[in-house]
């Protein structure tokens, strides 16, 4: 799926009106469905859950012909309730061990220099996801599908590949779905046969090895063919990637130009000390956080957490770009009690928003934009926490209808 992803103002703004509820339930699961494109922007915290379930109410529609629109979307906010109540046992099979697990590795022939999964279109599709970081929401469960159920994979190796890779990182949804997918998550593995492969991405492949029906694929007993070689996804290389982009600005910045500091010395920071202090990092880039306020703003860059959570530059230039519009950032790589000892007059102004990644933090945590900020806590399934949202829903829709958000 061939996409791509602006970050001027304008594109995305028109990206969030042009959001088409109805069509959406009716298409969602093609691949030329009418997505709205925005996850991106969402995981990096841009824009809010809150701001397009808004913009959705602002048309006016019936809630029964958006509630399917409303109801993915709040799959997002779910999925931070479950990481901001399991903490670090989100890295870990959460409702009971994965079935038939035969290898903690990673099949070979998803990566960008083999490409043969044996599937035509999957491989098509992974082929447009190494060159613009999106893949379709089926297409990510047809991946892991056929990694872990069909490949015998456990979901953590291959979910942390698909992460690194994703302009949407998301350590929440990426990781409840690869287990709903395995089946750690779920009541039962998700199989995807060749007859539903083709009718959601509109191919016509007969003969591969899942061209059979669900219960044959669910017995499977070896490892396709396509499916055997393995290889160890090397998180510290991930790391050293990750890590290699912020001192590659550094090297480059001066010679091009560019305003933003980039600095791995807090004391070298280019702030004022008498004002606050916006703490900014890879799950916030809000461009209207405290907008038009005097504040040193910093994006917080932790070895720590890059180290466990590795992304590609290419996601790490999309979050560049899109802090263009928050004035005088500086990018910090180190970790926030560095910042803390450099300059303790600065103790009590620091703010933050609230994340599960947002530990030990001294100063004014700040909320989330929740879409439904009363329903807090772990529900064991989404549809336990939709039908509690959906008693506030109601009292939403009695409300005013608001206007587009600004972002």
């Amino acid at each position: 799926m061939k996409v791509s992803f602006p970050t001027d103002l304008k594109s995305i703004e028109e990206r969030i009106r042009s959001i088409d509820p109805e069509l959406y339930g009716k298409s969602r699961n093609y691949i030329d469905g009418a997505v709205t494109l925005l996850s991106p922007y969402i995981s990096r915290g841009f824009i809010s859950t809150k701001q397009i379930f808004d913009a959705v109410l602002s048309q006016g529609k019936k809630p029964y012909l958006v509630s399917k629109f409303v109801q993915e979307l709040a799959w997002r906010d779910y999925f931070q309730q479950v990481w901001k109540t399991k903490g670090d046992n989100l890295a870990f099979d959460l409702k009971q061990p994965q079935p038939l697990v035969r290898h903690h590795q990673l099949p070979k022939a998803v990566l960008k220099e083999s490409l043969a999964t044996g599937i035509k279109g999957l491989d098509r599709e992974l082929a447009d996801f190494y060159e613009n970081g999106y893949l379709h929401n089926h297409v990510r469960m047809y991946i892991s599908s056929i990694v872990c159920n069909v490949g015998g994979a456990h979901w953590k190796m291959p979910s942390q590949w698909m992460y690194y890779h994703l302009l949407d990182a998301d350590f929440a949804s990426n990781t409840c779905s690869w287990q709903w997918v395995a089946g750690a998550f779920s009541s039962k593995k998700y199989i995807a046969n060749q007859e539903n492969i083709n009718r959601y991405l509109k191919t016509e492949e007969t003969g591969t090895y899942l061209d059979q029906t669900y219960e044959e694929i669910a017995k499977y007993i070896s490892i396709p063919k396509p499916l055997e070689e393995l290889i160890i996804w090397n998180l510290d290389l991930a790391f050293q990637n990750t890590k290699n982009w912020f001192y590659e600005k550094v090297k480059h910045a001066p010679l091009r130009d560019i305003k933003t500091q980039f600095t791995d010395k807090a004391s070298e920071l280019d702030v004022d000390p008498n004002l606050p202090t916006l703490i900014y990092d890879f799950y916030n880039v809000d461009p209207n956080w405290h907008k038009g306020e005097e504040m040193n703003r910093i994006f917080l860059m932790r070895p720590s957490f890059y180290k466990e959570y590795p992304v590609s530059p290419k996601t790490l230039d999309f979050i560049f770009a899109l802090t263009h519009h928050i004035s005088e950032i500086k990018f910090f790589w180190g970790e926030w009690e560095e910042i803390y000892k450099s300059v303790k007059e600065w103790k009590e102004s620091f703010y933050w928003k609230e994340h599960p990644t947002n530990k030990g933090f001294m100063g004014k945590e700040e909320p989330r934009d929740w879409m439904f900020p009363e329903v807090q806590g772990y529900f064991p399934s989404f549809f336990n926490y939709w039908k509690k949202c959906e008693t506030y829903w109601s009292r939403e829709d009695d409300r005013l209808q608001p206007t587009l958000p600004a972002i």
